[in-house]
């Protein structure tokens, strides 16, 4: 039919040195449409052999010069194992059938033979060399399935082991089979216990409910969920039967998810939320209340009362006022919009004008404010954005001013070590317990007492201080302790 692939005809090698065996061998095979090659001698047919690809069969007689058919037999062997090879002999015995069996032929043929003798042998050969062949491409089928399973098993198992999330598969028969590291580390008491081991010897109870509610096959597919508490962090736990195609339950995955950051975030933003409310319902309250005073007409003959009360309305705005640009500040740091120019930046320059700035707040409280500069401190740069610094030490000479009683000392002085320019800023006011200095550089954070509750203020200007050393890799610590005062130093690179 037209279409179909044309065949090539079968090859067959006939080494033998009796001119008559090779001619009738070849006259016989062509007939049946066999590819027939002749060799005279052993060392002919090897060379034929290797010059002319493609033989299906091999006729060899057993005694030869120059190569014997023994040692041809097995030197055809190791250039082509498929090779189906049949000795023709004049010497038909068991010692030679063995001999030849042993150096890889299929069977010989007695001399002298028939035509249908020859033909049976060739076509058993031929059927001998399709099993053969055939057994080959299914062992190397199933070598390559076995190697593409293992690799693929192998890919499976790296990306189970490398997933942040952890993972826990049990059995029908309630067998943790697997778990990656993240599920060790969820569950610390099944870390050291060999695969497979039963799920009754977990300790937590929740993820045993939850995968044998995943097992039960009467829910059908599902997922249930759960969060739950382990080694100090907190798990959102997701479980849901494994099914086979036929939709048979073989098994129940659990999947653990760690949402402690998100928690502490939650909880941070509820806190947030509520220290803003009230740092802003206070000052709005105050002023609200001074202005009332003001209109209700009570102190509307006494103009310096009414003025009194006018700065104190104007104090707290300028409080709220601070609130709002320290949290547009801390938000921008946060959400990655702040922008910092780091510039060579003269120290001694920014923190003078610092510290003039700061002189007036100083009579007003009775304040001594002093600055000096160590010697070759002055003219030291930094590599910063200028602001930021300005607002670093702005902070930090308010705070000490703030919360340093009438009469008291507010020092502020320069120096450098050659790779790191300092700023002191030391006080002797009513300094920290000690775990108020542990918290000093929290969000909203004041420290509670009866000098700080006349004291206005936000409880963000440290933590801004904090943030923006950070940002310049610089370092902020605090030495203090209560009725001593308080000492803050700020190091920051030098240019």
């Amino acid at each position: 039919m037209s279409g179909e692939p044309v065949r090539e005809p079968v090859r067959i090698l006939v080494v033998d040195d009796e001119r008559g065996v090779r001619e009738g061998c070849r006259k016989i095979l062509t007939a049946e449409g066999y590819d027939v090659v002749t060799a005279e001698d052993g060392q002919d047919g090897l060379e034929t052999f290797g010059r002319e690809k493609g033989f299906a069969v091999a006729l060899v007689d057993q005694m030869m010069p120059r190569l014997p058919g023994i040692e041809l037999i097995r030197k055809l062997r190791v250039l082509d194992p498929d090779l189906i090879v049949i000795i023709i002999t004049a010497h038909a015995t068991i010692d030679s059938a063995v001999e030849g069996t042993r150096q890889g032929a299929y069977s010989y043929i007695p001399k002298p033979f028939t035509a249908d003798e020859l033909l049976l042998a060739i076509k058993n050969a031929l059927e001998r060399r399709s099993l053969s062949l055939e057994a080959r491409r299914l062992r190397d089928e199933r070598e390559r399935r076995l190697l593409e399973v293992a690799s693929e098993r192998s890919r499976s198992n790296t990306i189970i082991a490398c997933m942040s999330d952890g993972i826990l598969v049990v059995n029908t028969e309630r067998l943790v089979v697997l778990r990656n590291a993240a599920a060790a580390q969820a569950l610390p008491d099944c870390a050291s216990r060999p695969v497979p081991f039963p799920l009754d010897e977990l300790q937590c109870e929740v993820v045993k409910t939850l995968l044998s509610e995943a097992l039960d096959a009467a829910l059908g597919p599902h997922i249930v969920s759960r969060e739950i508490s382990q080694a100090g962090a907190t798990y959102m736990v997701n479980a849901s039967p494994v099914l086979d195609p036929s939709g048979e339950t073989t098994g129940a995955l659990a999947v653990f998810r760690d949402v402690t950051a998100m928690k502490k975030l939650e909880t941070a933003k509820s806190t947030f939320v509520s220290m803003v409310a009230h740092e802003v319902k206070n000052p709005l309250a105050a002023a609200e209340g001074w202005l009332n005073l003001i209109l209700s007409g009570v102190v509307k003959d006494d103009r310096a009362e009414e003025r009194a009360i006018i700065e104190r309305a104007l104090l707290r705005m300028k409080t709220l006022r601070t609130l709002v640009a320290e949290l547009l500040n801390l938000t921008a740091i946060e959400t990655g919009n702040f922008t910092l120019r780091r510039v060579r930046t003269d120290v001694l320059a920014v923190l003078n004008e610092v510290v003039e700035s700061g002189r007036e707040k100083a009579r007003e409280r009775r304040v001594s404010l002093t600055m000096c500069a160590a010697k070759g401190a002055a003219g030291v740069q930094a590599l910063a954005d200028r602001d930021a610094l300005a607002l670093v030490y702005g902070n930090l000479v308010d705070n000490a001013i703030k919360y340093t009683p009438e009469g008291g000392h507010v020092e502020v002085e320069l120096s450098w070590d050659g790779m790191f320019v300092r700023v002191r800023v030391a006080d002797d006011g009513i300094g920290m317990e000690p775990e108020d200095k542990e918290r000093i550089f929290d969000e909203f954070y004041r420290a509670k007492n009866e000098y700080t509750a006349n004291v206005p203020g936000t409880g963000l200007g440290l933590s801004l201080v904090k943030r923006l050393t950070d940002l310049h890799h610089g370092q902020v610590t605090v030495e203090s302790s209560p009725g001593a005062g308080s000492t803050f130093t700020v190091s920051i690179p030098v240019s």
